[in-house]
């Protein structure tokens, strides 16, 4: 009998044939899509654009509040920048009543204060958009022992179970609350309902019996709260967080429509992702606008004392990058705004990051960029990111920053003390508290790494032998880790002058507690062992104070 390829095999060699020619052919109209708008952008004597209808700054009060004088004071610099709206993440500062009172941090803000402030940001043009978690990040809430009940999973208080009718009565009053507060100040244009990194879903018996996959439960969940929400604000968009979508299938999209409801898709890092271009397609079948979110503050890591300049600049560089790459397939979404987040703490008992006024500089070298963009002014080529620097970003910044004999890059070290603005005194305090913290912790992670891992590993007649060779070459650095200790007594004292201008004392003793007294209870441990394996050693903390004449 001749030779035959089985059926079966023939079909899934037909099969990869097909698909072999489908991605050549996606691919090379992608190619030839990028080549002609390209082209056509080089051909327009109009000056294209990135267009976008706000620009948004976030702001973090979790846990930590500043002032609402201080908050006020940066309304004219923020319109003088471009920003047009407001992004208010609340968490326990907002001021809950009747039987939400319990979510009410000590430190909350009263409700005529906050009424004053919102009042003052809507005359100055600002657009108010509150944001309440009702799904992640719902630790504030239910942290509380009489609201463990409504956990998705019991031992974690980060997710909300979306299917107990008790949950959805909770948050139908904890967001007509928002509502009705901000209504009497303004028409609520847009409410931001959270819905990141919702770590527990779908797990419990509630959720199982609903038998939904988890973009279906998140879609349901949604929808519940646009209906919340329309009850008592019609007019009212739904704004939410892009990430627990992003693993959701294109073929699957037609299934999630989610009208009155818009997207903000956020990505922290100095070059967005690539699949950002799949994800942003996806939710313009989905949703009915987008958004995108950069950050100049708080997505550097939950040690950080000042943000990454260079990170934060590279950030906001690529992603208005792509939205003027894009910005002529409008027929496939609209881009309606940028957010600027700027967190406080990673999640809700997180210590605190970067806080607010030692993130003004980052906060305005990025507006400065955005204003550029919607103004035609582009880094159209990498290769002349530097000129553009030099022209269009340093001399504005100068000029918003107050600074004079200026003698370095700002997106390379940033020196605030040849500036003037209002928050310089502290940002040069916390860049010496920066350089000693680091300085103390590699030596003190590189203590912990060398004894310890060495210990572990060693045979027990080595032990004593190797405790001993490390001590004695540590010695050399003993005296700078004793100076760095009381060069943070003498910075702490500092720190709590100049930030009473923007926290009150909880606040403040936080962020000492977090950045400093951590670190010297650290250094104090180095110094006891040393006192125990060196009894005859004349180095010691109070040694080193009398020889360098240090304050106490």
């Amino acid at each position: 009998m001749p030779f035959r390829i089985p059926k079966l095999r023939s079909v899934r060699v037909r099969v990869i044939i097909v698909m072999s020619f489908l991605v050549v052919y996606v691919l090379a109209t992608y190619i030839i899509v990028e080549k002609y708008f390209f082209i056509k952008r080089k051909g327009n004597t109009s000056a294209p654009k990135v267009e976008l209808e706000y620009v948004v700054v976030h702001l973090d009060l979790k846990g930590a509040p500043p002032k609402l004088s201080y908050l006020n004071s940066l309304l004219p610099m923020l319109k003088k920048h471009g920003v047009n709206g407001l992004l208010i993440e609340y968490e326990d500062m907002f001021p809950y009543e009747g039987p939400l009172g319990m979510l009410r941090g000590r430190n909350s803000y009263k409700k005529k204060e906050l009424h004053a402030y919102l009042t003052a940001a809507v005359s100055s043009g600002f657009e108010i958009i509150p944001l309440v978690q009702t799904f992640g990040h719902m630790e504030f809430a239910l942290k509380h022992p009489e609201l463990v009940f409504l956990r998705e999973a019991p031992d974690f208080a980060d997710s909300i179970c979306p299917s107990s009718s008790d949950s959805q009565h909770f948050l139908e009053e904890m967001i007509g609350q928002i509502i009705r507060f901000h209504r009497k100040i303004a028409p609520l244009k847009y409410i931001h309902v959270g819905f990141d990194e919702v770590y527990h879903i779908n797990t419990c018996d509630l959720c199982q019996q609903r038998n939904f996959t988890n973009a279906e439960l998140l879609t349901e969940h949604v929808k519940f709260l646009i209906e919340t929400v329309h009850i008592l604000s019609p007019d009212t968009t739904v704004l939410i967080w892009d990430d627990m979508y992003r693993n959701v299938k294109p073929m699957d999209c037609s299934n999630l429509i989610l009208t009155d409801t818009e997207v903000v898709h956020w990505d922290y890092t100095a070059k967005p992702h690539e699949d950002v271009h799949i994800n942003m397609y996806k939710y313009g079948r989905m949703f009915d606008n987008l958004w995108i979110a950069t950050a100049f503050k708080g997505a550097d890591g939950r040690k950080r004392i000042l943000p990454d300049l260079n990170m934060r600049f590279y950030n906001h560089l690529h992603w208005l990058n792509f939205i003027f790459d894009y910005g002529t397939l409008k027929q496939l979404y609209k881009i309606k705004g940028i957010i600027l987040t700027g967190w406080s703490r990673y999640e809700h008992e997180a210590p605190l990051c970067e806080i607010l006024p030692a993130s003004i500089p980052s906060l305005i070298i990025n507006l400065i960029l955005i204003q550029k963009y919607t103004s035609g002014i582009v880094v159209e080529n990498m290769k002349d990111l530097d000129d553009f620097i030099d022209e269009h970003i340093e001399n504005n910044l100068d000029s918003s920053l107050l600074c004079q004999n200026r003698s370095h890059r700002y997106m390379g070290t940033f020196d605030s003390k040849t500036c003037h603005y209002e928050e310089s005194d502290l940002y040069t305090t916390l860049q010496r508290l920066n350089n000693s913290t680091s300085f103390a912790y590699s030596i003190l992670d590189d203590y912990a790494y060398k004894y310890f891992v060495l210990k572990k590993k060693a045979a027990n007649d080595e032990e004593s032998r190797i405790e001993y060779e490390y001590v004695d070459g540590v010695h050399s650095q003993m005296e700078t880790c004793g100076r760095i200790f009381y060069e943070l007594m003498t910075i702490e004292t500092e720190i709590i002058g100049l930030l009473s201008v923007y926290f009150e004392n909880d606040v403040i003793l936080e962020y000492v507690r977090s950045k400093i007294r951590g670190i010297q209870e650290n250094i104090q441990g180095l110094f006891r062992f040393w006192d125990y394996k060196n009894s005859t050693s004349t180095t010691s903390l109070a040694s080193i104070h009398t020889q360098n004449k240090l304050p106490t």
